[in-house]
C-alpha cells in the first residue's frame, strides 16, 4: 500500500477547509501560482504583514493506524512543506510539527525550523522543508502540523510567506 498524506486541503484548492486559523495583519489569502517555481501546485496560502499560523492535528488511529503498529513499528512519519516569497517583498516563514500522546498534549518528538527570511526583490522561486521523524518511541497517537508567516516590509495586503503542497505521510506496512 502507498504511503497518502494525511494532511487535508495541502495547497487551497478548498479555500481555508481543514485548517484551523490564527490570522495578523490582514489574515491568510488564497494566490493563484503561475509557473510555481518548484512547488508542484497551482494555489498556495499567502500570509499578511502580522504573522498568520495555521495548523491542522491528525489522529492517525483515524486514519487506521493502530496503536500496536505504531508502538512496535514506529513507521518513518515524513513531513515536508514548500513556502516562498513574492519578489517584491521579502517574508519570514517557521514550521513546527509535533508528535503527541492520546491527552494531545505530552510532545513525544518534535521538529521545528526557521530558515533564513527571503529577502526583497528575490527570484519568487519556492524552498521546501521536509523532515522524517525515525525512533520516535511509543504512545504516539496525533501529529500537529503548524506553520506561519508573515511579510518584512509591513506592507498591508497578502506579500508575505507563501505556503503550498504541505504533506504528512505514514510509510504503511
Amino acid at each position: 500500500m502507498a504511503s497518502r498524506n494525511l494532511l487535508k486541503n495541502p495547497s487551497a484548492t478548498e479555500e481555508f477547509c481543514h485548517w484551523e486559523l490564527e490570522n495578523d495583519g490582514d489574515g491568510w489569502a488564497i494566490v493563484d501560482l503561475e509557473g510555481s517555481c518548484g512547488a508542484v501546485a497551482s494555489h498556495a496560502f499567502a500570509s499578511s504583514y502580522g504573522w498568520c499560523a495555521k495548523w491542522q492535528t491528525i489522529d492517525l488511529y483515524d486514519e487506521g493506524f493502530s496503536k500496536q503498529y505504531l508502538d512496535e513499528k514506529q513507521p518513518e512519519i515524513s513531513i515536508s512543506d514548500w513556502y516562498g516569497g513574492r519578489a517584491d517583498c521579502g517574508c519570514v516563514y517557521e514550521i513546527c510539527v509535533t508528535l503527541l500522546a492520546s491527552d494531545k498534549e505530552e510532545i513525544i518528538a518534535e521538529y521545528k525550523e526557521a530558515p533564513d527570511s527571503i529577502p526583497q526583490w528575490n527570484d519568487e522561486s519556492y524552498h521546501q522543508v521536509s523532515h522524517v521523524f525515525r525512533n520516535y518511541g511509543p504512545n504516539v497517537r496525533y501529529v500537529k502540523f503548524f506553520h506561519k508567516g508573515k511579510d518584512t516590509q509591513i506592507w498591508a495586503g497578502h506579500y508575505g510567506a507563501r505556503v503550498t503542497n504541505s504533506s504528512v505521510t505514514v510509510k504503511d506496512q
